[in-house]
């Protein structure tokens, strides 16, 4: 008796679990989700970020020397491909303003490659909540260790740079 009441809880939450999974199907939300992709398009527009990092020394010197650097940017993507920035910088206590340009890639899981300082540097990215933010890692030179770093769209649904 015990068997058969187990047996019908079962088969009624299997029924329950297939219907659930067939509306999702046919309702095109679990195709939607699954066919979602990246591309530079993704990024376009406005962002802010701000970067906490140590410049490590040269191999060789002693760990104790490495300084610190603190950036605030300002990123504008065309979503083609291309992208211009004006940062102002915190190295160790003296401050500057800079400007910086470059191109990126994005790739279909998310993932890119950003060329910074005319192309000669690169930074990791994953971008995330639909191109509104973006996660990064500087990855040439090696010896900018970035601490914590996020960039948000100022404008989140807005394609302009301003």
């Amino acid at each position: 008796m015990m068997i058969n009441r187990v047996r019908r809880i079962v088969m009624n939450r299997t029924a329950i679990s297939s219907f659930m999974v067939a509306g999702l199907l046919f309702s095109g939300v679990a195709a939607q989700a699954q066919g979602r992709t990246c591309s530079n398009a993704i990024l376009q527009g406005a962002y802010g970020s701000s970067v906490s990092m140590f410049v490590l020394p040269a191999p060789g010197m002693p760990v104790g020397a490495a300084t610190a650097r603190a950036v605030l940017f300002r990123l504008s993507f065309d979503g083609k491909g291309n992208f211009s920035a004006t940062a102002t910088v915190n190295d160790d206590g003296t401050v500057t303003k800079l400007n910086d340009f470059g191109t990126y890639t994005v790739n279909p899981d998310c993932t890119g490659t950003v060329y910074t300082n005319g192309g000669t540097r690169t930074v990791d990215i994953v971008v995330v909540d639909s191109g509104n933010e973006f996660y990064q890692i500087r990855t040439n030179p090696s010896t900018l260790v970035f601490i914590f770093n996020a960039a948000k769209k100022i404008f989140p649904g807005n394609t302009d740079d301003r």
